[in-house]
């Protein structure tokens, strides 16, 4: 079924149930399903009229808003295809998501159409419209409407995301109906919501998710394209006033709140909370544990299969303690498999993946070995669009099966837990001895000082790779006492240079992941 369609039976069910909240204040806009309901059959019929249908794609370039999910669920009701652009893009990938998907319509705000003067790409697509703007409004189409949402294959393409490009070239991620609606059942299940509760979500995607949960949303009062640069008052005062009672969001936006209330004697008011995106590390861990009220909950997952794995943090912490006092190997523990998924773990290999007589068992590591996380399920993304050379790097097929290959290292224990090391394309290769970067990483931010760390490896002609720690703190640099203390901190992993940093560039989407390309380019 088009997944239209399952939204519009939910906003049936109770149409004056709050959908969505933006802004605060005297600011708050308020929709409810109903209403949301409605804005979503008159522009699907707009759509319509302007001869958009299915096969087409559309351009999407709006911010977090009620707008942003009529123009989404309008485009699927046709049976089109919407490709979503992040708020944070820039003109180069604006043109790169042109490239890919051909769209037929561009929607975007109006400083978004402003793009139209510099991108001859933007301004060659057949059909503009301004979201919240006269083409968008519900009434220039409520006469007609547009029936029914458009009957789909369940593989049909339904949305279409990019990755952010911080391990690699950014890929477009296509998202069918039948994936869309497996992974809200994924997420259903692993988040748990309860009758009663309101969400506030920081990424696109938890919103839609909401919508088909008959949850309300309240809009984070922030500006997306600086995920990390939020006012943590604000945010805090947001949360009471609306009653926010869950949250899902990146690491740094978590640390920047958790921090404002260890700072202020407050307490984040929420009954659980759900962080990934980017590694979540043990001093945020801690951080979030002390100053939240309910359940802090931690997510492995990426672009292509979210959720992965999960585990409180508490229960994170404390498995992670037993594992330094039983001096079992390091890493990060996430948890175990969600049901939904299975997992397993290959031997780290940089270059496609092809089966010998064996199979995919015969690139798999042993018990408690180091291994890249390979993942297949109803909600893990068989493809990308246009892109036949990331298919063949990241995409295994076994027969009519298809493996994610998520680059990320992890080892899993006797409880079925995994366990993660940092990613397999930035393992230190040093003289004949494989280290990774995610173990060098915890230990370095145990260091008093220590904001953020990259451990990666420097071609070398003697070690083939020196390991290189780069370290960022408030000064840009580090005393002799602070450098000692890094260097006790990594024990037996080896130190070949420590380079201090004033900021190491992050990735535009979470703002928590190192941008790795972003980082070597800057140490040249």
């Amino acid at each position: 079924m088009n997944i239209a369609a399952r939204l519009s039976e939910r906003a049936a069910q109770h149409p004056s149930h709050l959908a969505i909240v933006e802004g605060a204040g005297r600011r708050a806009r308020r929709t409810t399903f109903g209403e949301l309901d409605r804005r979503v059959h008159a522009l699907a019929g707009g759509l319509a009229h302007r001869g958009i249908g299915p096969g087409d794609s559309v351009l999407l370039f709006v911010p977090m808003s009620a707008d942003l999910y009529v123009a989404l669920l309008a485009c699927l009701h046709r049976g089109a295809t919407a490709v979503f652009v992040d708020a944070w893009a820039d003109r180069r990938r604006l043109d790169a998501a042109v490239r890919i998907a051909n769209p037929k319509a561009f929607i975007g705000t109006p400083k978004a159409h402003l793009l139209r003067l510099v991108s001859p790409a933007v301004r060659r697509i057949p059909i503009h419209l301004v979201a919240g703007g006269r083409l968008l409004s519900l009434e220039r189409y409520e006469a007609g409407g547009a029936g029914d949402a458009i009957a789909v294959e369940g593989s049909a393409p339904a949305l279409v995301t990019f990755t952010t490009g911080s391990t690699g070239a950014p890929k477009a991620a296509a998202r069918s109906h039948e994936f869309l609606w497996a992974q809200h059942l994924a997420l259903a299940a692993h988040l748990r919501p309860r009758e009663g509760d309101i969400d506030m979500p920081t990424l696109p995607v938890f919103v839609l998710n909401n919508l088909a949960s008959g949850t309300p949303s309240v809009i984070p009062d922030f500006n997306p394209r600086r995920p990390a640069e939020i006012d943590p008052a604000r945010i805090h005062r947001q949360m009471r006033d609306e009653g926010v009672t869950t949250s899902s969001g990146s690491p740094a936006f978590y640390d920047r709140l958790g921090r404002w209330c260890a700072e202020t004697s407050n307490r984040i008011p929420l009954r659980a909370m759900f962080t990934g995106g980017a590694p979540v590390l043990p001093p945020l861990a801690r951080l979030l544990a002390a100053v939240a009220d309910g359940d802090v909950g931690v997510v492995y997952g990426s672009s292509e299969a979210e959720p992965i794995a999960g585990i409180d943090a508490r229960e994170m912490l404390a498995a992670m303690e037993r594992g330094i006092e039983a001096e079992r190997p390091e890493g990060i523990c996430v948890g175990a498999p969600v049901p939904e998924v299975e997992v397993k773990l290959l031997r780290p290999h940089d270059g496609p993946i092809t089966f010998g007589a064996d199979g995919l068992g015969g690139w798999e590591v042993g018990p408690g070995e180091v291994g890249e996380v390979v993942v297949a399920g109803s909600h893990v993304l068989a493809g990308y669009l246009n892109d036949p050379g990331a298919e063949r790097l990241n995409k295994i097929r076994d027969g009519a099966r298809v493996w994610h290959r998520t680059g990320d290292a992890a080892w899993m224990d006797e409880q079925g837990r995994l366990w993660l090391m940092g990613r397999v394309g930035e393992r230190v290769l040093r003289n004949g001895q494989t280290w990774w970067g995610g173990a060098a990483e915890a230990r370095a931010l145990d260091v008093p000082g220590v904001h953020h760390a990259a451990y990666l490896g420097i071609v070398d002609s003697t070690l083939g790779q020196r390991a290189v720690l780069c370290i960022e703190t408030a000064s840009g640099s580090l005393t002799p006492a602070e450098h000692d203390a890094i260097r006790a901190a990594l024990g037996p992993m080896p130190l070949d240079e420590v380079r201090a940093l004033r900021r190491i560039p992050r990735d535009p989407r979470h703002a928590s992941k190192t941008d790795i390309a972003a980082l070597r380019q800057a140490l040249r």
